[in-house]
C-alpha cells in the first residue's frame, strides 16, 4: 500500500505542516524509537502524525523541528490515538512531551474483536483488509540518514491506526457501546518519572456517593454530555467520569481549587471550568 507523506527535520517547515493538524477530529500517532546506550532508555527517533484530511507527517526526533508539535500532542481536546498507546504515551514524555492522553486501538480491539493476534497488522488486515509488512519494525532508527523503506514503514503505520481507529468507531457506534469503550480505552495522562508525584492534588477515594452527591452526579453526567456533543467529540474527553465523582465530593470553589482534581489539566479548565463551577455552586 503506497501513501504519500512529508518527512521533516526543519522547524519551521515542520510547523507550517502542523497547522493543517489543527482542530482535526482525530490523529492517527505512532512513534518508532531506539535504545540509547548512555541513559539506558528509549529514545524518539521518529513521530508520525495521519489526519482524516489526508495529510501525514513524519517528523525527525533527532532534529530540532519535533519541539514544534508540542502544542498538538498536548491538545486535550484533539483526540490521539495509537496502537499500543502505553508505549507511545512513555516515548513522547521521555522526549519531553505531555501528553494530553492517547485512546489506545489494542484495547478498542481486544474489547471488539475476536482475534488470535491484536497486533496492528492482524487488525489492519481484519478489519481493512491491509497488509503491513512489519519487517522494518526492529531496524536501526538510530542511524542517519534513514532508508526510504523505514520511513514508507513508519508512515503507513499511522495511517493504519487511524484507520483502525475508523473501523472499530463505526462498529461501536451501531452496538450503541462506543462511549464506554472510548472511555476504557483512553490512556490517562500522568506526570513522567522526572516529574514525580503531584503533592498538591487532592486524593479522594471512591466511595457510595450521598443522595445529594449522586443528584449532582447525574446534572454533571447531563452536562458532559451535552458539552461532548456540542464540540462533537466523546464524553470521555470533556472529563472522565472519574473527575466528576472528585467533584461531587470536593466540592472546589475556584479555577485553583479545581487543578487539584483528578483529571482537570490546564486545557480543560480553561475551556469548562467555569461551567463546572456553576453547576458545583
Amino acid at each position: 500500500m503506497k501513501i504519500s507523506y512529508h518527512y521533516l527535520v526543519d522547524p519551521i517547515e515542520t510547523r507550517e505542516a502542523l497547522a493543517a493538524f489543527v482542530g482535526q477530529p482525530v490523529i492517527g500517532l505512532d512513534t518508532e524509537t531506539f535504545r540509547d546506550s548512555s541513559t539506558g532508555r528509549n529514545q524518539l527517533s521518529l513521530l508520525q502524525l495521519a489526519a482524516l484530511s489526508g495529510e501525514i507527517l513524519v517528523i525527525d526526533g533527532l532534529a530540532a523541528g519535533i519541539t514544534e508539535a508540542g502544542p498538538v500532542i498536548e491538545d486535550a481536546g484533539v483526540p490521539m490515538v495509537a496502537h499500543n498507546a502505553r508505549f507511545d504515551d512513555g516515548s513522547l514524555k521521555e522526549a519531553g512531551f505531555k501528553p494530553a492522553g492517547l485512546i489506545d486501538t489494542l484495547k478498542l480491539a481486544r474489547r471488539t474483536l475476536e482475534l488470535r493476534s491484536f497486533s496492528l497488522a492482524s487488525v489492519a488486515d481484519h478489519l481493512c483488509g491491509v497488509t503491513l509488512d512489519k519487517t522494518y519494525q526492529r531496524s536501526n532508527w538510530r542511524q542517519r540518514p534513514l532508508q526510504r523503506a523505514q520511513l514508507d514503514y513508519a508512515a503507513l503505520d499511522a495511517c493504519m491506526v487511524l484507520q483502525v481507529y475508523e473501523a472499530l468507531s463505526a462498529r461501536l457506534r451501531v452496538d450503541g457501546r462506543w462511549e464506554k469503550e472510548v472511555e476504557q480505552a483512553h490512556i490517562d495522562a500522568r506526570p513522567s518519572r522526572e516529574d514525580g508525584p503531584r503533592k498538591d492534588r487532592i486524593e479522594v477515594a471512591l466511595r457510595p456517593l450521598t443522595a445529594d452527591e449522586q443528584n449532582l452526579l447525574e446534572r454533571l453526567l447531563a452536562w458532559r454530555q451535552q458539552a461532548a456533543r456540542s464540540i462533537g467529540l466523546p464524553a470521555y474527553f470533556v472529563c472522565p467520569e472519574k473527575t466528576l465523582q472528585h467533584l461531587v465530593v470536593v466540592r472546589p470553589q475556584s479555577v485553583g481549587q479545581l487543578s487539584q482534581i483528578f483529571g482537570l489539566g490546564a486545557s480543560r479548565i480553561e475551556r469548562f471550568g467555569n461551567a463546572l463551577l456553576e453547576h458545583l455552586r
